[in-house]
């Protein structure tokens, strides 16, 4: 069974090598590499500075710190709300999902995150970020073997729709009883983007990655940074995620969360913000092993 996995890995990457290396794709990255995309409607742009746990293009916590021993299946979910009247009235909520399914003596991983957040301001939608994500996983010994699916939108960023594929492999270097680890991957992405203009793009990235989590009693810190530059223009062309979180369990299922997310795109349409920040502070509860 690992042989035959590795197998269909490396014959998925060859794929995506292969795609990279079209001319189709070539031409179409050189073509739509400027640094800001053609104007969007301007109506919706946000008149204050951002909160949204999904305009960082990152669930608020994740999902792959629930790693299950053996069978198993683990289940989180955050809420995060505010509501503010006067001189300026604002509505906000934000909510996040993980699960993580375990199987063949936890060799084996399915994990999901689902991540939605909504906003007005004086009655007007200036947010409304979904990012829809899932990384099926082989895991042996240190070393993870990943495969990537994700979907979101996004009004803070004028995105339509944007949907990922790809592959990946990572490798856990430090790890101890206390729970404490720090761990890298990359992976080989191919992403489309419809915005609400008429611009539509399709890159082929790579993606670094470094997570790291410290335990301390009752309290959980995790931070994780991603970089995400374009094969064909990794200077001219990239993306910047990071996520940082400290979590102190009040019970066995319930804990106070506190969550910083930054997010930059190199390529953005006009109107819209490069830089999205979030600061937010809410509840998680947690089920299963």
């Amino acid at each position: 069974m690992k042989g035959l996995f590795l197998k269909f890995w490396g014959l998925g990457l060859l794929t995506l090598l292969l795609i990279a290396g079209s001319p189709a794709a070539r031409a179409q990255s050189v073509a739509k590499s400027a640094r800001i995309a053609p104007k969007a409607d301007t109506t919706t742009t946000p008149a204050v500075a951002p909160a949204a746990g999904g305009a960082a293009g990152l669930p608020a916590t994740e999902f792959e710190t629930y790693n299950v021993k053996g069978r198993g299946v683990r289940y989180t979910a955050a809420l995060t709300g505010l509501y503010t009247t006067g001189t300026v009235a604002r509505m906000f909520l934000s909510t996040s999902h993980t699960v993580n399914l375990s199987f063949k003596g936890g060799h084996w991983l399915a994990p999901a995150a689902l991540s939605f957040s909504y906003g007005k301001q004086d009655g007007l939608q200036r947010e409304r970020e979904f990012l829809l994500l899932t990384t099926p996983t082989y895991q042996q010994g240190r070393y993870k073997f990943y495969t990537l699916g994700q979907v979101e939108y996004s009004n803070l960023r004028a995105i339509d729709y944007r949907v990922v594929g790809g592959l990946g492999v990572g490798y856990q270097l430090y790890k101890d009883t206390m729970r404490n680890e720090v761990n890298v991957s990359y992976f080989l992405l191919r992403e489309e983007t419809q915005y609400y203009t008429d611009l539509r793009r399709q890159v082929l990235r790579h993606s670094l990655r470094a997570k790291g989590q410290y335990t301390r009693g009752a309290a959980t810190l995790t931070a994780l940074v991603y970089y995400q530059p374009a094969v064909s223009d990794v200077n001219g062309d990239y993306r910047v995620n990071g996520t940082g979180a400290l979590a102190v369990r009040l019970s066995r299922h319930l804990a106070l969360a506190v969550t910083y997310s930054y997010a930059l795109e190199s390529i953005n349409v006009e109107g819209r913000a490069p830089v999205n920040t979030n600061l937010s502070v809410g509840f998680t509860y947690a089920a299963g092993k």
